[in-house]
Parts: structure tokens; C-alpha cells; sequence
């Protein structure tokens, strides 16, 4: 997409092999997006629902996505919260810091965050679904990575989609600002977060004991990780 056909914020549907095409697809900023915006997100994607990953503190903060609600899109809130940030609190993280964060989002996220965050995503994968957090790359990027994990996409496939986040968050960097200007850092700082590269998630991917499905799996109902996969899997 590029000049008018351009949707929101870091949007893009997922593409990997092993996953449905066209049935999930993951962005930023949502509460930014317009009501063209959602229009199109309806229209011409056919998104049905946004599980969103953000926390009550983050949507109390932002505000809900309403340009999506008011075009009928079900907002289904299932946040992934609880771990430390301290990994990346440093003006620049470097790959490694950025993957141990990611680590953290495993082990030390809130005990209901998985199992209720793949309740929702098995309550709306049937149909075309949107998923975000703020910045759309890191939250996004591990929850992503855990479905198309799940569905037995390549690892290669997994941090080239992870990758594809760069070119528009760098471009739209000054969206952002309140969240460098809040820790003291600049907006050459903040630019380094959104160069995200493959090679972080290909490190992250390779550091989870047992595979990132594997602990999904340890995690969540049986019953949800098999509508996910039913619903997700390409035939």
C-alpha cells in the first residue's frame, strides 16, 4: 500500500507460509486511525474484529479504538501485561536487550495473560481479525509470532514478517513522541526501536525452551489452541 490506498499505522496483513491468507493481519496506533481508516479496515479487508493488547492503563491513557467500533468492528480487549521493561529501558536497546524483553513477555507476564489472550483470538479467528498494541512491533510482534508458530510457519517466515514493521513505524516516528519525550530521550533515540530487524526475533525464536508453540501450548485451553489452529492453519 502506498500513497492514498495507505491504511493507518503500521497495518499489514500477516503473511507466512502455513497461515490462512487474508485472515490476520496486525497494526499500530489504532486509536489514531480515521474513519476512513476503518472503513477500509471493513470494506476492503474485511475485518471483522480487533483483538486489542494494550492495558487498561495504556487504553485509560490513549483511549479506546472508536473510529473501529463505530464501523462495527468488535473491540475484544485481552491484554498481555505484567513483565518487566527493564531490558529495554536504556535510551538505545540494543537486539540482544529487545529479545530479553520479548523472554519476559513469556515468563513473566501475568498468569491469565495467554490463556485469555487465546480465548479471544479463538472467539474471533473464524473470521478476517486485526491485532494490535501501541507501537504495533513488540507486544504484536510476539503474539503473532506465537500464532504463526502454532500453525507451523517457518521461523524464517516468522522474523521476516516481524521485519516488515520497520519501514512505516520509522516513517511515522513522530507519533510518538510522548513516549521518548517522557523518559528523557530523543527522537534519534526512539528511531533505533523502530529499526526492528528479523535477526531479533530469529534470536528471540531460538532462546524459548521447547519452541514458542510449545509453551503456548502448555499455557492455554486445548480447546481454544485447537480453534486457533483450525481456524488459522492454511488448508
Amino acid at each position: 500500500m502506498n500513497g492514498d490506498d495507505r491504511v493507518g499505522v503500521n497495518f499489514r496483513a500477516v503473511r507466512a507460509r502455513g497461515l490462512a491468507a487474508d485472515r490476520m493481519f496486525r497494526c499500530g496506533a489504532v486509536t489514531t486511525y480515521t474513519a476512513r481508516d476503518a472503513t477500509a479496515l471493513r470494506d476492503r479487508y474485511g475485518i471483522r474484529a480487533l483483538v486489542d493488547l494494550r492495558s487498561r492503563r495504556e487504553i485509560d491513557k490513549y483511549g479506546a479504538p472508536k473510529a473501529l467500533q463505530d464501523a462495527g468492528i468488535r473491540w475484544v480487549n485481552a491484554p498481555v501485561t505484567g513483565y518487566p521493561s527493564t531490558p529495554i529501558d536504556k535510551p538505545r536497546p540494543t537486539s540482544d536487550d529487545v529479545a530479553a524483553y520479548y523472554h519476559g513477555m513469556l515468563a513473566d507476564a501475568l498468569p491469565e495473560s495467554w490463556p485469555d489472550l487465546f480465548a479471544a483470538l479463538a472467539s474471533v479467528a473464524h473470521e478476517p481479525f486485526l491485532v494490535c498494541c501501541h507501537c504495533g512491533k513488540d507486544r504484536t510482534g510476539v503474539v503473532v509470532a506465537a500464532v504463526l508458530d502454532t500453525v507451523g510457519s517457518p521461523a524464517a517466515d516468522i522474523a521476516e514478517d516481524y521485519g516488515a514493521s520497520a519501514a512505516d513505524l520509522v516513517a511515522r516516528v513522530d507519533l510518538f513522541e510522548d513516549k521518548w519525550s517522557k523518559r528523557g530521550h530523543t527522537r534519534d533515540d526512539y528511531l533505533t526501536r523502530m529499526r526492528v530487524v528479523p535477526a531479533t526475533m530469529a534470536d528471540f525464536l531460538a532462546g524459548v525452551p521447547g519452541g514458542l508453540a510449545g509453551f503456548v501450548a502448555r499455557r492455554v485451553d486445548p480447546a481454544d489452541l485447537a480453534a486457533v489452529r483450525a481456524a488459522l492453519a492454511a488448508p
